[in-house]
C-alpha cells in the first residue's frame, strides 16, 4: 500500500549546522541573513551535505520519518512537505527537499504558511498577526483535504508533527485527529517514534461497555435512552465530549446514538482481540 507522510518542518536542521559551525551564529529572525543564503546554490548544498551526513542526527524531522519508514521502499512512500513563510524555515525545507528526492522519495509541491518574521518586516505588527492567524486556519484546511483525498486513494496517511511554530505542530495533530490519520512523533526522553491513539482517548470500563451496547443497535430512543441515561450518566457525558457518541436530549424526542468515529474505535478494538 502507498503512503503519504505529511510533515511540518522546523528549523532543527540550521540549529544543528549552527552548533556544528557549518554556518554562523545568527539570530532565526535575522530574514536578511537568511535569505542572502538562500539565493546562494553552494550554501544551500552544503546544508544537503550536513544533511546527508547524518540525517538522523541533524533533522528532527528525518529522525522520526526514516524510522518510520525503515525497511520500506522510497517507491511507495510520497512526502508533504511544509513550512513558514520565512527565509530560514526555506533553507531547511530546501534541503530536506533534496535529501529524500536524491533517496528516491517523490516529494509534492510546499505550501508556505505566514511565519511572523517575514510579514512583520514589511507589515505593522497587528497585520502580520492577522496573516499568521489565518495561515494557520487555510493551513488545517489544507491538510484536512490533502489527507482525505489521497485516503479515498487508497493511501495510508501519515501525519508529522515533529517541527514547526507550536501552532503549526497543534495544526498539523489536530488534521490528523480529525481525518483518523497515524500521528507520530519522537519522544525525546525514550529516544524512539510514539505513534499516538488516533481519539487521543481511549474509552475504558463502562464507557466501553456502552459504546459495545450502541454498536449492536445503533440507535436508542426514548424509554431505552432514560435506562441507558441512568446507568451511564458519567459516561455518557465523556463520551459525547470526544464524538464517540452523539444524542438529542429533547424531551419530546430523546435519541442516543453511536458515531462513525465510535464505531471505528470498536472496530479496531475487536481487531486487537
Amino acid at each position: 500500500m502507498k503512503e503519504l507522510h505529511i510533515i511540518s518542518t522546523g528549523i532543527s536542521l540550521l540549529t544543528n549546522a549552527q552548533k556544528a559551525g557549518i554556518f554562523p551564529e545568527r539570530k532565526i529572525s535575522d530574514e536578511d541573513y537568511w535569505q542572502k543564503l538562500l539565493n546562494s546554490d553552494i550554501e544551500i548544498h552544503k546544508l544537503v551535505n550536513f544533511l546527508k551526513s547524518s540525517p538522523m542526527k541533524n533533522s528532527a524531522e528525518m529522525n522520526t520519518f526514516l524510522r518510520v519508514v525503515e525497511g520500506k521502499s522510497p517507491n511507495s512512500i510520497e512526502v508533504y512537505l511544509f513550512g513558514t513563510k520565512t527565509a530560514s524555515n526555506e533553507l531547511c525545507r530546501l534541503a530536506i527537499e533534496q535529501f529524500l528526492k536524491d533517496a528516491g522519495y517523490e516529494i509534492y509541491t510546499p505550501y508556505e504558511i505566514s511565519g511572523y518574521f517575514w510579514e512583520a518586516k514589511y507589515y505593522e505588527p497587528s497585520y502580520a498577526i492577522d496573516k499568521f492567524k489565518l495561515g494557520i486556519s487555510e493551513l488545517l484546511d489544507r491538510l484536512i483535504c490533502l489527507a482525505n483525498t489521497k485516503k479515498k486513494q487508497g493511501y495510508r496517511v501519515f501525519f508529522n508533527p515533529t517541527g514547526g511554530l507550536k501552532a503549526h505542530v497543534i495544526a498539523t495533530a489536530l488534521a490528523g485527529i480529525l481525518t483518523d490519520c497515524q500521528i507520530y512523533y519522537m519522544n525525546e526522553e525514550f529516544h524512539e517514534v510514539v505513534f499516538l491513539p488516533k481519539l487521543f482517548y481511549l474509552p475504558k470500563g463502562k464507557e466501553l461497555e456502552l459504546l459495545k451496547k450502541l454498536a449492536e443497535k445503533r440507535v436508542f430512543t426514548s424509554r431505552d435512552y432514560e435506562e441507558l441515561e441512568k446507568n451511564y450518566e458519567e459516561e455518557i457525558e465523556r463520551l459525547e465530549i470526544y464524538g464517540l457518541i452523539a444524542r438529542l436530549p429533547d424531551e419530546s424526542q430523546k435519541a442516543l446514538w453511536i458515531t462513525n468515529r465510535g464505531l471505528l474505535f470498536i472496530a479496531e478494538s475487536n481487531e486487537k482481540i
